[in-house]
């Protein structure tokens, strides 16, 4: 069976070199409980909120194009599989043009997992709502816990 993705995009008038370090910022669009670094490849990162828990490393970095997050292990308790997200990746790719960049999403593999419509929901407004904000507004809208 063939996997389906999640993919979302966002413009945004900053360079590919500043949105991706605004897509570093973790905690201040998706979710303020984050343990470790965001930054640099192979940097490890989890993010949590109450028992819900995903670890991360960063496992590609091409500066001003491209950011690839490999999930190495999670926590699912609303999900039948507690660890379906593990070894999916999410890629991050930026184009600019004219002074803007266009922020390209995909989370491999996700729209095929039981949480599909679930998870594209909340990607879709993290996304294009809290780092777009976080983008434009300098303020992200991210769950706490």
């Amino acid at each position: 069976m063939e996997k389906k993705h999640h993919h979302c995009t966002i413009m945004v008038n900053i360079s590919p070199e500043e949105a991706m370090k605004m897509i570093s910022r973790v905690s201040e669009w998706w979710i303020t409980n984050v343990e470790g670094s965001t930054k640099k490849i192979n940097d490890v990162f989890t993010v949590s909120l109450g028992t819900t828990w995903k670890k991360f490393k960063i496992t590609e970095i091409l500066p001003g194009k491209k950011v690839v997050w490999k999930i190495t292990d999670c926590h699912l308790p609303w999900n039948s599989d507690l660890t379906e997200w593990k070894d999916t990746e999410i890629v991050w790719e930026f184009s600019g043009k004219g002074g803007s960049t266009t922020i390209n999403f995909t989370h491999l593999g996700l729209a095929s997992l039981d949480c599909g419509a679930q998870c594209s929901n909340a990607w879709n407004s993290y996304i294009k709502v809290s780092l777009l904000k976080l983008i434009t507004e300098g303020k992200g809208l991210p769950n706490k816990f």
